[in-house]
C-alpha cells in the first residue's frame, strides 16, 4: 500500500476506540488495568483467545469479532501472532498500533534481525502506524490514554520521547509526583516504523507541548536526529539523556533495543550544537523538565538564596558558582527591608539569605521570600524548605498539627512571586529524614504548583541548564 495515505502522528493520535489485543492473566491483566483505571470517553475492547470476562469487559476471542471499527490496537500477543493481528488490525480499520511483543533486532541475533525486516515490510504495506515492536507506545493523558496502571493522571505541557518503555514509565512516574504533567508520552522501542525523527518533528508544532523531553539509547542516522533536535530547540527547549555512555553501558544498549549507541564525545558535541540541554541521569531530567515546565524564563544566572542554616547556605552558594549561576549580594533596599523583619541572633540578610531562628515563622518567610523575590539583584529564587529543622522544633513544642500551614505560607509567598515578577522559584526540600513529615511539605509545594527538587544539586543544575539553553538560543537568534 502507498505510504503517502498511511495517517499522520496527528490523524493517528485522534483516538475514540482502543483494543487490547493478547489481554492475559500471566500479566496481571496489566493492559487492561493501564487502559480502565481512569475515568474517560474511550470505547476500550479487550481481546483473547481465552475468552472470558475482566475488569467488567467482555473478552473477545478475535479483534474481528468486535461489532465496530477500532481507531487504536495495542499488540501484548506471542510473536508468532504478530503478522495476523496486524492483518486483523487493517481489516478493523485501526489508525494506529502498539507492537508491545519483543523478539526482534534487540535480541542481536541473525534470526531477531530478519525477524524485524519482515515485520518491518509487512507493517509498511499497512493503512496504519506502528509503535515499536518491544516498546510500551503511547501515553496521552488527556483523553485518559495509559501504558502503565496504578498511576495518577496528570495531563501538561511536557512531550516525551523514549527508546526504552521503562525509562519512560519512570519519568512519568517522578515527574508527576513533582506536579509535572505531559501532552503525550511516546515509546518507540525498536521504531520499525514511527521514529524519533517523525516523533520529534510532530512535538515540535505540537500547540499542547511547550517542552520536550528525550530519552535515546542510538541512531542508525545520527546526523538525521541532530537536524530534528535543532530544529524543535530553536521553538521550544529540548532535555536529553543518552543511554549507553560508557562501554558496558554501550553493550547493554545493543541488547536492549538492538541500536548503535556512538562515542560518547561525539554526542556531547551534536547535543551542543543542536543547543539541547544534556543530562546524565533521569533524577535531572525530571528536575530539568520541572523548571521549564512550571516556571517563567529566567533573565539572568543571579540567583537569591533563602535557607535556615549558615553553613547550608555557603555550600548552598558554592554549588551555585559551581555550576555557572551567581549569588550577588542583596541590594541595599533589600537589605533595609529584612532587618526591619529578620529580628532573631545569628541571621543573614545579605545573600545568602541565612534566617536562622526567624525561619520559624510562617508569616515572616513568607514576607521575606516576596522581599527577596522583588529585588532586581536577582532573577530566580532558590528556597531550601528545611523540614527536618521545623520538624524537631514543631514535635518538641507539640505543634507537629499545624506545620503544613507553614509550608503553605511559603507556597503562597512563592507563588506570588512568579505570578506578580515573572521570576522562577525553586524549592529544594532536602531528603535528611521524617519521611511523613517530607511529604506534607512536597504536596503542599507541589499543590501551589511550584517546581520542586529532592536536593539542592538538583534545583542548582536545572537551574543552570535552562539558563544556558536560553542564553544560546538568544545569541543564536540575534
Amino acid at each position: 500500500m502507498n505510504s503517502k495515505i498511511r495517517p499522520t502522528i496527528s490523524e493517528m493520535l485522534e483516538i475514540e476506540s482502543v483494543a487490547i489485543v493478547g489481554v492475559s492473566a500471566k500479566m496481571g491483566y496489566y493492559w487492561a488495568h493501564s487502559m480502565l483505571q481512569w475515568d474517560h470517553n474511550l470505547k476500550v475492547w479487550l481481546v483473547s483467545k481465552s475468552g472470558e470476562k475482566v475488569l467488567g469487559h467482555k473478552i473477545y476471542r478475535s479483534l474481528l469479532d468486535l461489532p465496530e471499527s477500532v481507531d487504536y490496537a495495542i499488540l501484548a500477543v506471542p510473536l508468532r501472532a504478530v503478522p495476523e493481528v496486524l492483518k486483523d488490525c487493517a481489516q478493523k480499520g485501526v489508525k494506529g498500533a502498539t507492537i508491545f511483543t519483543s523478539g526482534y533486532s534487540e535480541l542481536g541475533t541473525e534470526e531477531g534481525t530478519q525477524r524485524e525486516k519482515e515485520l518491518k515490510d509487512l507493517i509498511h504495506s499497512m493503512p496504519f502506524r506502528v509503535f515499536g515492536p518491544n516498546c510500551m507506545g503511547l501515553m496521552y493523558p488527556k483523553i485518559g490514554f495509559a501504558f502503565m496502571p496504578t498511576v495518577d493522571r496528570l495531563s501538561g505541557n511536557v512531550g516525551f520521547v523514549s527508546q526504552s518503555g521503562g525509562i519512560a514509565i519512570t519519568i512519568y512516574t517522578a515527574a508527576v509526583h513533582a506536579g509535572v504533567g505531559f501532552s503525550k508520552m511516546f515509546s518507540f522501542g525498536n521504531a520499525a516504523d514511527i521514529s524519533p525523527y517523525e516523533l520529534l518533528d510532530y512535538l515540535e508544532t505540537d500547540q499542547e507541548t511547550d517542552v520536550v523531553g528525550l530519552y535515546i539509547e542510538g541512531t542508525s542516522d545520527g546526523k538525521r536526529l541532530l537536524e530534528f533536535l535543532k530544529q524543535v530547540a530553536e521553538k521550544k527547549p529540548v532535555v536529553v539523556v543518552k543511554g549507553g555512555r560508557s562501554t558496558e553501558g554501550s553493550r547493554a544498549v545493543s541488547s536492549h533495543t538492538g541500536a548503535l549507541s556512538g562515542r560518547d564525545e561525539i554526542w556531547d558535541a551534536a547535543f551542543r550544537q543542536a543547543n539541547v540541554i544534556a543530562v546524565n541521569t533521569l533524577e535531572d531530567l525530571e528536575a530539568t523538565l520541572s523548571v521549564l515546565s512550571k516556571s517563567p524564563q529566567p533573565h539572568s544566572r543571579s540567583v537569591g538564596l533563602i535557607g535556615i542554616s549558615g553553613g547550608t547556605s555557603v555550600t548552598y552558594t558554592d554549588l551555585c558558582v559551581d555550576h555557572g549561576l551567581r549569588v550577588p549580594p542583596s541590594s541595599p533596599e533589600t537589605v533595609e527591608k529584612l532587618r526591619t523583619i529578620v529580628k532573631g541572633v545569628g541571621n543573614s540578610v545579605t545573600n545568602p539569605i541565612d534566617l536562622a531562628v526567624d525561619y520559624y515563622s510562617d508569616q515572616l518567610m513568607a514576607e521575606v521570600i516576596r522581599v527577596v523575590g522583588a529585588d532586581p539583584a536577582f532573577d530566580s529564587i532558590i528556597l531550601q524548605a528545611d523540614v527536618h529543622n521545623i520538624h524537631q522544633a514543631a514535635s518538641t513544642m507539640g505543634a507537629a498539627d499545624v506545620v503544613e500551614y507553614m509550608w503553605v505560607a511559603m507556597a503562597k509567598a512563592g507563588c506570588d512571586v512568579v505570578e506578580n515578577l515573572k521570576k522562577p522559584v525553586l524549592v529544594a526540600i532536602p531528603e535528611v529524614a521524617y519521611i511523613e513529615a517530607r511529604a506534607t511539605a512536597w504536596r503542599k509545594f507541589v499543590e501551589a504548583g511550584l517546581p520542586v527538587f529532592r536536593n539542592i544539586s538538583e534545583a542548582v543544575g536545572a537551574l543552570s541548564g535552562v539558563c544556558k539553553y536560553y542564553e544560546t538560543r538568544s545569541s543564536r537568534n540575534v
